[in-house]
């Protein structure tokens, strides 16, 4: 006996049995797709979302990157002391422009004093004031590069190199603070999530709130 193979397009006989028991309006249902209306209403759903999500975002990432600036240069602070105590020499904590270069060095001129240009740290034996980089490279304990220009760490005296003695304080230092910033001092941002940082003679930091100076807030 001959097979007759099925025409080519043709449903397989199963399928048509299948297609001819199911309800039409069953098959338009499988069938059914996203109409614009909805697609539509989704995408201004997600961009409602989304403008409600930014400040959010915005807000943590401006919080996080003012705590890290301060966090830091706070932790330079107590490297510096304790390298002077532990090696009974000075060490050098200076403002850098070139922290990221070969070989980084205290800036020459200084029309900013703001930290966020980045600083570096080296021992200083013989307790020069007028060292700008360390005699031996290999006495380079940190170069931190410059931070992003929106964050600003600010020294309010102009202090822009400091020199810890072997007993980890400062060589005539008055109580020094520095301003942190996001943008300007008087962005919202920085009323919200800034803070200053207070170092007294010994060399010992503390935070206190933006709106705060050293000299008058215990």
């Amino acid at each position: 006996m001959i097979h007759q193979s099925p025409r080519a397009g043709a449903a397989h006989p199963s399928m048509q049995r299948l297609r001819e028991q199911l309800p039409k309006s069953r098959l338009r249902t499988v069938a059914r797709g996203f109409t614009l209306t909805e697609l539509l209403m989704t995408l201004a759903l997600a961009a409602i979302l989304g403008s409600l999500a930014a400040p959010a975002v915005r807000d943590f990432i401006v919080r996080s990157k003012l705590t890290n600036l301060g966090n830091e240069f706070i932790s330079s602070v107590l490297k510096a002391r304790s390298e002077a105590v532990n090696r009974n020499t000075c060490v050098t904590l200076c403002l850098s422009s070139n922290a990221d270069a070969d070989a980084p060095a205290c800036a020459s001129t200084t029309p900013t004093t703001d930290w966020h240009k980045g600083w570096i740290l080296f021992l200083n034996p013989i307790c020069n004031n007028d060292a700008t980089a360390p005699a031996d490279p290999i006495n380079m304990l940190l170069a931190r590069p410059a931070a992003n220009a929106d964050y600003s760490l600010l020294a309010q005296n102009g202090k822009t190199k400091m020199i810890f003695n072997a007993h980890g304080g400062l060589a005539n230092a008055d109580l020094e603070q520095f301003n942190l910033i996001y943008k300007s001092s008087e962005d919202p941002l920085t009323k919200k999530f800034a803070f200053n940082i207070c170092m007294n003679g010994l060399g010992r930091t503390r935070m206190i709130p933006p709106n705060k100076t050293c000299t008058n807030y215990h």
